[in-house]
C-alpha cells in the first residue's frame, strides 16, 4: 500500500471516528473483552481493511468504469463501517486489537466449525474469504482484464466470508449498535455479491472454488 493510500485511509477513518463520538458517548454499559460485540468489532474491522485495500488497487488499475465504481462504493461503505466499529471499541475502552483468537467470538456456531475445519485442512490462520499474501501479490502484479477478473473473484469470496461473520454478529451480539451494524454489513455485501456475480459472468469468468 502506498503512503498516499495509507494517508487517505487514516484521514477518512479519523473523520468517521470524530463524527461518531456523540453517538458513542451515549452508549450503555460496555461489553466485556471476551464478548461477541468486541470480537466482532475487531475482526470485522480487519476483514474490511483488506477489502478496502483491494478496492484502492482497483480504483487505480481496473480498466472499466463499472468495476471502478464498485471499488469506489466499497471504499466508502466499508471505511465508514470500520470507523463505526472502531469508535465503539474506543468508547468501550477496549484496544483496537486484542489477544483473543480470531473468530473466537463465533465459538459454538456452524460457521466457526467450518472455519476450524478449513484452518486444519489448509494451515491458514486467515478469516473466511480473506485473500492470502500470495493472492494479493499476484493481484498487484496484474492489469487490464486479467486484473479485473481476479479482483472480482477475490472480492466475491471475501464478501461471502464477511456475510457469514456478519450474520453471526447480528444474531449473537448483545448491543443494538453492533447488531444493527452487522445487519447493515450483511445487507450491503449481499447486494454487492449480486453485482460481483454479474460482472464475472459478463467477463465469462467463474467464482473461485470454495476453500
Amino acid at each position: 500500500m502506498t503512503a498516499r493510500r495509507v494517508l487517505v485511509l487514516l484521514v477518512s477513518l479519523l473523520a468517521v471516528l470524530a463524527a461518531g463520538t456523540a453517538l458513542g458517548r451515549a452508549l450503555p454499559t460496555a461489553p466485556g473483552e471476551q464478548s461477541v460485540d468486541v470480537g466482532f468489532a475487531r475482526d470485522m474491522s480487519t476483514h474490511h481493511a483488506q477489502a478496502v485495500a483491494m478496492a484502492f488497487d482497483a480504483l487505480q488499475t481496473a480498466p472499466t468504469p463499472e468495476v471502478r465504481q464498485l471499488a469506489l462504493d466499497m471504499v466508502g461503505t466499508q471505511q465508514n463501517q470500520v470507523g463505526r466499529l472502531q469508535q465503539l471499541l474506543v468508547v468501550w475502552g477496549r484496544p483496537l486489537a486484542g489477544s483473543t483468537p480470531v473468530m473466537g467470538w463465533m465459538t459454538g456456531t456452524d460457521a466457526h466449525d467450518r472455519h476450524l475445519a478449513a484452518q486444519a485442512s489448509t494451515g491458514s490462520t486467515l478469516m473466511p474469504g480473506m485473500a492470502t499474501g500470495a493472492e494479493l501479490a499476484r493481484l498487484q502484479s496484474e492489469d487490464g482484464a486479467v486484473f479485473e477478473v481476479h479482483f472480482l473473484q477475490l472480492v466475491l469470496r471475501h464478501h461471502q466470508g464477511g456475510i457469514e461473520m456478519a450474520e453471526v454478529g447480528a444474531d449473537r451480539a448483545t448491543t443494538p449498535e453492533v447488531r444493527d451494524l452487522a445487519r447493515a454489513i450483511a445487507a450491503s455485501q449481499e447486494g454487492e455479491v449480486a453485482v460481483l456475480t454479474e460482472l464475472l459472468a459478463d467477463r465469462g469468468a467463474q467464482p473461485l472454488p470454495a476453500p
